[in-house]
């Protein structure tokens, strides 16, 4: 949330350990000398869970590091934006995404008190937020107008376009704070106070990518970490911060939730590590499986 209405971030969360690849479980070892840490399992084709050690502790003193990321194919599954008073009322992550029959889901960006998008925000052609803050620089979208384009695209500082080359381009629009990291994987500068993250971006086999680190950090800190683990990351922008950063992702069935992060520490608004409950959120990002 921004109740300040352009410039407060709220965090993101410190993630589980569950990594969850396509076919089969793999045992990898111990991460040791620093290195990255990578378990897969694989609840659904198309859809892979990881969790990375990160190389640096926070200042806070508080965290363990975690980097949790979700690559979702794009072609496997639907993306789409829900918003309070378009798809019901304003709700917890989990509960959005088990009443909307969602895989996973993630922040829409940041949002005012009134539950409206910070940024820019369309759905299917329908624009739900018309605000347009100068100090926005990312932008994400899906939905192609034309056949044979990307499913997913990012723009903004390091990724080319912007908002009206977005909507030229694709019928549902986003426009976050900050790109974390560009499309050619340089990290950016964006100076910030410490809290934890939720970010989207793609990889290098054009898959989308959610992000969520709850141990608090300095975003342009964070980047760099991020980039320096070879993730094969191409594009990461940030949507939420502090206790309202949440990731979901659910399993097929009556399995149980393998992905439950939840944000906690931001500087001047929240900090402590305290938090273990889902913020309601008026707007998220979601997936669910293509037919």
């Amino acid at each position: 949330m921004d109740s300040n209405a352009v410039d407060h971030p709220h965090g993101a969360q410190l993630a589980l350990v569950l990594g969850l690849s396509l076919l089969a479980l793999v045992a990898l070892p111990s991460p040791s000398d620093g290195q990255t840490a990578s378990d897969r399992a694989a609840p659904l084709p198309g859809l892979v869970v990881e969790r990375h050690r990160l190389p640096r502790a926070s200042t806070t003193g508080v965290g363990d590091r975690t980097l949790t990321l979700v690559r979702v194919d794009p072609a496997r599954y639907r993306f789409r934006m829900l918003s309070e008073g378009h798809e019901g009322e304003r709700r917890a992550l989990p509960q959005w995404v088990r009443d909307e029959g969602l895989v996973g889901g993630i922040n829409a960006g940041m949002f005012l008190p009134s539950g409206r998008s910070v940024g820019f925000l369309m759905q299917g052609d329908e624009v739900r937020s018309d605000r347009r803050p100068r100090s926005f620089s990312g932008y994400l979208g899906f939905d192609p107008r034309r056949p044979g384009a990307p499913l997913f695209r990012l723009a903004g500082r390091g990724c080319g376009g912007g908002l009206d080359w977005m909507r030229e381009r694709y019928r549902s629009v986003l426009q976050v704070r900050a790109v974390l990291v560009d499309c050619e994987g340089h990290p950016g500068t964006w100076r910030t106070r410490r809290y934890s993250m939720a970010a989207i971006g793609r990889d290098t086999e054009g898959r989308v990518v959610l992000a969520h680190v709850r141990t608090p950090y300095r975003m342009h800190v964070l980047n760099r970490m991020i980039t320096s683990l070879g993730l094969g990351i191409r594009g990461l922008v940030y949507l939420e911060g502090g206790p309202e950063a949440s990731l979901v992702v659910n399993r097929h069935g009556e399995n149980p939730t393998p992905v439950r992060a939840m944000g906690s520490w931001e500087d001047g608004f929240n900090p402590n590590d305290d938090n273990r409950a889902f913020w309601d959120l008026p707007n998220v990002i979601g997936f669910e499986a293509r037919e």
